[in-house]
């Protein structure tokens, strides 16, 4: 049996990615929803049955509520809360130092594996037992000072190779993102119904795929 879905809300990048993936996977999106139409409403105040969410916002209408937090994007700025990282991204475009807050952290977590957890929860075959308040982020807190310096290293890379002046030293500086885990400057949103529902759902619980490196690998590409 088909699934059939509605989408409501801005079609922005987190729109387009939600869309995109629902249709690979065979899901019939419609726009004058029926009985046994799925409504997900992204950022919206419709009543649906499914409602995403960016952050602390709060509504009460759906079933089921999805809150996401520091969502990395690579395509480009937007309100899902990575806009801090195309900032710093300039910063080292233009060899300069942004004022860093270091007592801050952020649970980064790739727009590719947020959309897969939603897709696995709608596909299950417990969607219609689920309900309540989700929160998707990260799982690991990363400073900011700590995620600038990845990016002065990945723009370094870029530079040193289409300018052909890699050097031993540049290829072998690998530095670590994770310099320490410093989750206790700020606590992480409560993971555990999330991951509940996703061992439910016939999966491993939640566990982000994507490195934070491999993000912004992806960022940089899309932003040069």
């Amino acid at each position: 049996m088909t699934i059939e879905v509605s989408i409501y809300g801005e079609k922005d990048y987190f729109y387009l990615a939600l869309k995109d993936r629902l249709t690979r996977a065979g899901v019939l999106i419609v726009d004058n929803p029926s009985e046994n139409t799925i409504k997900i409403g992204i950022d919206a105040d419709d009543d649906t049955d499914i409602l995403i969410v960016s952050g602390l916002t709060t509504h009460k209408r759906s079933r089921i509520i999805i809150s996401i937090y520091d969502l990395l994007i690579p395509e480009g700025k937007n309100k899902w809360g990575s806009n801090i990282i195309y900032e710093w991204l300039e910063h080292v475009k233009n060899n300069t130092q942004p004022t860093l807050d270091t007592e801050e952290v952020y649970y980064w977590v790739h727009i590719r594996d947020a959309v897969e957890a939603i897709i696995s929860l709608l596909l299950s075959n417990v969607f219609n037992d689920i309900k309540g308040h989700l929160h998707l982020c990260g799982r690991r807190a990363w400073s900011n000072d700590s995620v600038f310096e990845e990016l002065e290293m990945l723009w370094s890379r870029y530079t040193n190779s289409i300018n052909y002046s890699h050097t031993i030293e540049s290829l072998s500086k690998i530095p670590n993102p994770v310099k320490e885990n410093r989750g206790y400057l700020r606590e992480r949103p409560d993971l555990n119904l999330l991951n509940k529902e996703l061992l439910r759902a016939g999966g491993d619980g939640w566990h982000p795929l994507t490195p934070l490196r491999t993000g912004l690998m992806e960022l940089l590409a899309q932003n040069l």
